[in-house]
């Protein structure tokens, strides 16, 4: 977008200085001499406003983020943001090059025609036929100003391609912007919602026994609202390959009969519902598998304390918060040689109100045995709050691209105007109102927004993907999709 801007800006301010570069061949300037001094302008301009970015993108900009990324890094006094001069000498030299080529190649292109050449307005293009006009059934029904739009977007066709090529980049990295917000909004209902359907969680002290557990299941089990109990084993462990080792959570259900009830086990791209693996596989989540670098048939090393087993993977399950490796209880038994020590008592009820919650939590801590039980209410607002402070960094992108869209589009428009004074001219002798004119030429940037905005559905779409697995952080998976309000507003 940058190069499109500098080719823009400065092909115009050459073409327009026609009869003065002519003038000054024919006082004996020399070509170079000439050249330099757009390049200079060139250069002055864009070292000016690349200064200005390099304090903005390397003071300002890793302010912003890293107050967004604070959520993962506590007790951090302050942060440095040194200027990295090497980097910024990168980028502005990059942005010099971008100006200097678009400068050179513009003001050669005028060079090479003669001073008394130059010193005369540019001739137009000649006229030829279109292929629209070989199809005679359709282009005999279009009406003058019709036909006039369909000629003048095939005759002029470096205007066509910078205009869709600017419109629909402008428009991807504004749908990035929106499909970064549409990603992380939908990970907490998505995690707690869709996929682990429970809705509380009691957490057993270590010392638990068996009677204490049982007293506990039977009084819950008449607890007025819940439905459904479902014991788990729950413990922190790692997953190691050749390639990367991950933290990860191992768990167990007690009983696979209903499991169904409390977690759903599904393939994010294609929808496709598993059912928990009893063929001696574990089941494992999606980012984990990818950060891992295995697939389903793979083998992995679980490391439990000082035991170190390979797991085979069975199925890769969608999810988006922490990394979960979940094995079936005979599996478990066959791997560690014995039966796991159930720690979690997970609880499904309708009543999801604050009043029922906060007297079942009462309740359940009257038993000694428990150590804490969690909602996952309370879950989702905490990754909704954490998450919250990533929207300045999307404001920053949407922003950003919205100004750079601005400035594409009016350059554009600009030189488009310009180039066709002589032609509105012309139709206004001819007789046509203002307004007739200004829908003649509006009529055309409609059609070439919607080319470009086309073309940006498909950029802005591609570039979503690219970049929402880099910003993600390692312990979640931002959502994938992009809403279709998000391809509305971008548009």
């Amino acid at each position: 977008m940058a190069a499109l801007v500098s080719l823009t800006t400065m092909t115009r301010m050459i073409e327009e200085q026609r009869q003065q570069i002519g003038t000054l061949k024919a006082l004996g300037y020399s070509d170079g001499v000439i050249a330099f001094k757009y390049f200079a302008y060139a250069m002055l301009s864009t070292v000016s406003g690349a200064l200005a970015g390099v304090v903005v993108g390397e003071k300002i900009l890793p302010w912003v983020i890293m107050n967004a990324y604070g959520m993962l890094y506590t007790g951090l006094p302050y942060y440095m943001t040194p200027l990295n001069w090497e980097q910024g000498g990168l980028a502005i030299l990059a942005s010099a090059a971008c100006t200097g080529v678009a400068t050179i190649a513009a003001c050669y292109k005028e060079l090479a025609a003669g001073p008394a050449e130059l010193m005369r307005p540019e001739a137009p293009k000649n006229g030829k036929r279109i292929f629209l006009e070989r199809i005679g059934v359709l282009w005999k029904h279009l009406n003058f100003t019709q036909k006039s739009t369909v000629r003048n977007l095939v005759r002029y066709k470096k205007r066509f391609f910078m205009t869709v090529i600017g419109i629909g980049g402008c428009m991807g990295l504004i749908l990035v912007g929106f499909g970064l917000q549409d990603s992380i909004t939908a990970i907490a209902k998505n995690q707690f919602v869709s996929l682990f359907t429970y809705q509380a969680n009691a957490v057993l002290n270590s010392d638990v026994d068996e009677s204490e557990k049982e007293a506990l299941q039977t009084d819950l089990e008449n607890y007025s609202g819940i439905d459904e109990l479902l014991e788990m084993y729950c413990q922190n462990i790692e997953l190691q390959t050749d390639k990367k080792t991950v933290d990860a959570v191992l768990e167990v259900p007690k009983e696979l009969t209903n499991f169904n009830d409390f977690y759903a086990f599904r393939d994010r791209k294609s929808g496709e519902v598993y059912e928990f693996p009893t063929d001696g596989g574990a089941a494992i989540s999606e980012k984990t598998a990818t950060m891992l670098g295995v697939k389903a048939g793979d083998t992995v090393q679980l490391k439990k304390g000082d035991d170190i087993v390979d797991v085979k993977i069975s199925i890769i399950v969608e999810n988006y918060v922490r990394h979960y490796l979940y094995l079936a209880p005979d599996l478990y038994e066959e791997l560690f040689g014995g039966a796991p020590d159930y720690n979690q008592l997970l609880m499904k009820y309708q009543d999801t109100s604050s009043n029922y919650e906060t007297a079942l939590g009462e309740k359940i801590m009257t038993y000694d045995g428990v150590a804490a039980i969690s909602f996952t209410s309370d879950l989702i607002d905490q990754i909704d709050n954490m998450l919250r402070s990533l929207d300045i960094v999307i404001v920053v992108l949407i922003v950003s691209a919205g100004l750079l869209a601005f400035v594409v589009l009016y350059n554009l428009n600009n030189i488009n105007i310009t180039e066709r004074q002589r032609e509105l001219a012309t139709l206004k002798v001819l007789g046509f109102f203002d307004g007739e004119v200004a829908s003649y030429v509006y009529r055309e940037n409609m059609v070439l927004t919607l080319f470009g905005v086309i073309a940006g559905m498909g950029i802005g779409t591609f570039l979503h993907h690219c970049v929402i697995q880099t910003v993600e952080v390692d312990m979640m998976m931002f959502g994938r999709n992009v809403f279709p309000r998000s391809y509305g507003w971008s548009a």
